[in-house]
């Protein structure tokens, strides 16, 4: 057996390995010297630990446990945080400025009347100047029409002019 069981003597010394992982971890054990030398260590290392005296609790503890479970016991929990404070910083602060822009530039915007159209005002006289520039070539209306026959003879019986 090469194949060392150092990652399970923690679980061998606390109690935790099942029947076939006990057997091989013992059969190695009895093979290897420097498995061996490794479990004793931890053996020691576990007695020296066990050896420790118990902490001693902070003072006040029992009460602080006591006065929290009565306040729990009786419902007076502290309320759900607001949906605010659960927002990470950097972007509570652009939620922040970008409330406060749309809060500030919507009515200021309006009052600017920046939401109408332009206005440009309506300069007549370059209005009919252009009219007049454009409408120089064109024929009037009565000249533009068809000529129109008074007589009913085909065109072809006319006398030629």
């Amino acid at each position: 057996m090469n194949e060392h069981v150092i990652d399970r003597l923690s679980p061998y010394l606390d109690g935790a390995l099942g029947a076939a992982d006990l057997e091989r971890v013992e059969a190695h054990l009895e093979a290897c010297a420097s498995c061996r030398r490794t479990y004793r260590e931890l053996e020691t290392l576990q007695g020296l630990v066990r050896a420790l005296p118990d902490p001693e609790p902070p003072p006040g503890l029992a009460d602080r446990l006591h006065w929290r479970l009565r306040r729990e016991a009786a419902g007076l929990r502290r309320p759900a945080p607001l949906w605010w404070f659960s927002v990470r910083p950097p972007f509570r602060v652009a939620l922040a400025c970008a409330t406060l822009l749309v809060v500030l530039g919507v009515p200021a915007a309006w009052m600017a009347n920046r939401f109408a159209p332009p206005k440009t005002p309506l300069d007549t006289d370059a209005y009919v100047r252009e009219y007049l520039m454009l409408s120089v070539d064109r024929p009037l209306g009565d000249e533009a029409a068809p000529p129109f026959v008074l007589s009913d003879t085909p065109a072809s019986e006319s006398p030629r002019r």
